[in-house]
């Protein structure tokens, strides 16, 4: 597609979102954007709409005066009081636009104020860069993935562990399903990350600073030693943090799409036999057979119904894959995250299909009008369009804003795909009903 000089009602969320999302997927560790108040408070109410939790996100709370003079003294004294308030083991600092445009050396100011504090080895501040500028939410994500295992992964014995990366961002539920996967394979693993808890944590009477759960720092530690590494989601441009354990530890390094649908859960669960050489229980056996019939009883309903999906990328590729497989068109494939690694792979799955990637909703809106789409699947933010046009959307993924429910949202795996299929259809069967006209039979 050509590219855009405008941008008028993003279809993707900035860099930083996406480091809070990786850095709360780490045992005791606190997020602290370098930038202004305002950057950590749009995201963490952001956040704290789609996960229905609390969420702290510290800042450096860059003002004027900082803009110009440099924000050393601010970021000093935002890390002084997370240490002080909050006590945690790591400190992830992203940077945001401003800290970026004014060329703050953000790992030097660090690495100075260690020197000043004569702080020991037992807090670790790790740095990203996150300028929304450069790259999506997706990417922010990634990159601090990344981050993360090169400041903690260190060599030691060999553990013969599988490390998991999950590349691409998926909900609380999903990671839940995934972990239950491997346990009852007896697959000893390293996942990386796993915010199923920090982001959807059980009510407590005294609730803590800082949520319990995330992967233990000494896994992350630990994953140079692994035997092989395996990444969810393959439309990752920027180097993975896969990428990095294979390029600097040697360990191999396989990627696979999230497991969405028939087709994707079907690879994920065979790479999973062919690593731990035990068959798949026969638990999932029974969901993978349900999953057909379930295919089997809607596509009457569904069958040839015109569907726009946009969104992240490795979730819109694999449901994609997912409406293809019961007999969907899918007509308009789109995500705001420029990339043509996401654009290839679509085009193998439903090449009549408009593609879109470092789009807008503005140009979402226009191909779904000239294509007569039936039914969306997406975020929340596009339901002005689907208001304006008077067409179901059906919500998926990050952010969802005015529904409950997205930690609980389940979309990996049999039994995601059946759930999604069922959603998909009965919102089809609404949509009927509502169109029909009722008469009145008198006798």
């Amino acid at each position: 597609m050509s590219k855009n000089y405008a941008t008028v009602n993003p279809c993707v969320m900035c860099m930083p979102m996406g480091s809070v999302l990786a850095f709360r997927g780490i045992e005791n560790t606190m997020p602290m954007f370098h930038g202004s108040q305002g950057c950590s408070t749009y995201i963490r109410l952001h956040l704290a709409h789609h996960f229905r939790e609390p969420i702290d996100i510290a800042s450096s709370a860059l003002s004027e005066r900082g803009a110009v003079y440099g924000g050393t003294a601010n970021l000093k004294m935002g890390l002084k009081n997370v240490i002080k308030g909050y006590n945690p083991r790591i400190i992830g600092v992203a940077t945001t636009c401003l800290a970026e445009t004014i060329g703050e050396d953000v790992p030097g100011i660090i690495s100075e104020f260690r020197q000043e504090e004569g702080m020991a080895d037992d807090i670790t501040i790790i740095p990203v860069s996150t300028p929304s500028y450069r790259g999506s939410h997706e990417e922010g994500y990634n990159e601090t993935l990344k981050a993360i295992v090169q400041s903690l992964a260190s060599p030691a014995l060999p553990n013969e562990k599988l490390n998991l990366v999950i590349g691409a961002i998926v909900s609380p539920a999903d990671i839940r399903y995934l972990k239950q996967m491997l346990d009852e394979l007896n697959c000893n693993r390293i996942l990386l990350p796993d915010f199923s808890d920090t982001f959807d944590a059980p009510l407590v009477e005294n609730n803590p600073k800082m949520p319990a759960g995330g992967t233990p720092i000494d896994d992350v530690k630990d994953m140079a030693n692994s035997s092989e590494t395996l990444s969810l989601g393959i439309c990752t441009q920027a180097a993975s943090a896969g990428g990095y354990l294979e390029n600097t530890f040697n360990i191999p390094h396989t990627r696979l799409p999230l497991p969405i649908g028939l087709e994707y859960t079907d690879m994920f669960a065979w790479k999973l036999e062919e690593i731990t050489g035990q068959p798949l229980p026969g638990k999932y056996e029974s969901e993978r057979g349900r999953l057909l019939d379930t295919m089997v009883d809607v596509h009457k309903y569904v069958a040839k119904v015109r569907i726009a999906v946009f969104g992240d990328t490795d979730t819109v590729l694999g449901i994609t894959k997912l409406v293809s497989e019961i007999g969907m068109d899918p007509v308009v494939i789109a995500s705001g995250t420029h990339n043509p690694v996401f654009a290839e792979a679509v085009k193998n799955i439903t090449p009549g299909s408009t593609i879109l990637h470092g789009c807008d909703f503005t140009d979402i809106h226009r191909e779904i009008k000239n294509h007569g789409v039936e039914l969306m699947l997406g975020p929340f933010t596009g339901r002005q369009i689907s208001m304006k046009e008077n067409i179901p959307l059906i919500r998926v993924g990050l952010p969802n804003h005015d529904r409950v429910g997205a930690a609980r949202q389940l979309v990996v795996g049999y039994e995601g795909a059946a759930r999604l299929v069922d959603t998909i259809t009965n919102t089809l069967l609404e949509l009927e009903d509502k169109n029909k006209t009722v008469t009145e039979l008198i006798i």
